[in-house]
């Protein structure tokens, strides 16, 4: 069986989109966990209508914590042997069970990588995401896991854009964090230092919805959770890893959180620019002590470090098209 789950939080614009694609998949077995987070709106009066239609639908009631904190709760009931999470503003393809399905019964994988559409809900445009080519171009159908893939081995953060093993998610403790955003990185670190058969299949499965209040498009306020996460996620490699043990994997792991800050610095508004900025610094100083800028490898984002550490706020703000010409002139440099 494969479960299914979704928390669910102020969905009624877009969730009965995302259960009719549940249910019309042409493989019956599975199970769907809706986790209703505390909505205000009528998510919960649509959940239970479907719930009362089809017994493969299961609905859990509770005070919103967050996303991570759903999921989890959802964990503990699944009854399937794979799990895939499911936004509910997003939705599947036809087949989409199926595929994953007959993938996993190739071998004991401990996480299946897929293909998504992004579509763009304001303009009605649907481009294809080729999420897995960064694995898919080196691996095709073999496995991999951080020893064979170390240099590229945090390029995929999605989470919604895999399939996985039950028994793996248990018996490793892989859970998300309670917070309410970014809840994601700690749970995507601990996967890809965990599994030791991840495996892509090259089909298009997920349709993933970007509109004004998707998680991915909400600006936060709360930088302290930025700077945490970035803490939490460094320790939890280093349980795995040391700088000592594996090099590549060190640079592969900072590359991705500093260009996660970056990503989430153009996302800011303007009110709350110069306070994330000053947070990039501290992390970039604390990385700089603690590894060196050696091990940062892409040169463009060692540029940009090098920017934010030696600039003030106003400064990198105003100037920001000089210094992106000087990071177009330096980005094949070593410097």
């Amino acid at each position: 069986m494969i479960s299914i789950i979704s928390p669910v939080y102020n969905m009624e614009k877009y969730l009965e989109d995302c259960i009719k694609s549940i249910l019309s998949q042409d493989y019956a077995d599975f199970e769907v966990l809706f986790v209703n987070d505390g909505s205000s709106d009528s998510t919960l009066e649509i959940l239970r209508k479907y719930e009362q239609q089809d017994s493969r639908i299961r609905v859990f009631d509770k005070i919103n914590e967050g996303q991570g904190v759903a999921r989890n709760y959802a964990l503990q009931f699944a009854k399937g042997d794979y799990v895939l999470y499911l936004d509910p503003d997003d939705w599947l393809e036809e087949g989409a069970l199926r595929k994953i399905y007959n993938k996993f019964q190739e071998d004991n994988y401990d996480v299946i990588f897929f293909n998504a559409y992004r579509y763009y809900q304001e303009t009605g445009v649907r481009n294809p995401y080729r999420f897995i080519d960064c694995f898919y171009t080196r691996f095709k159908n073999h496995v991999f896991n951080s020893e064979n893939a170390a240099d590229i081995l945090f390029e995929t953060n999605g989470l919604c854009f895999k399939a996985y093993n039950k028994d793996f998610l248990v018996n490793n403790n892989i859970k998300y964090t309670a917070t309410k955003y970014i809840e994601d990185s700690e749970f995507f670190i601990r996967v890809v230092l965990a599994a030791k058969k991840m495996v892509c299949m090259d089909e298009f499965i997920y349709n993933y919805r970007i509109h004004k209040t998707s998680s991915s498009s909400t600006t936060h306020q709360n930088i302290d959770i930025f700077e945490k996460t970035f803490y939490i996620c460094e320790k939890i490699f280093i349980e795995y890893y040391t700088k000592e043990t594996n090099q590549v994997l060190l640079s592969s792991f900072l590359k991705n959180r500093i260009a996660q800050l970056f990503y989430h610095y153009n996302n800011v508004n303007n009110d709350n620019k110069k306070e994330f900025y000053n947070m990039m610094r501290r992390i970039f100083v604390h990385i700089k002590k603690t590894y060196g800028l050696q091990y940062v490898c892409d040169t463009t984002l060692k540029f940009r470090m090098k920017n934010v550490l030696k600039y003030n706020y106003e400064f990198y703000r105003f100037n920001k098209k000089l210094i992106s010409l000087k990071c177009a002139i330096n980005c094949y440099l070593d410097i």
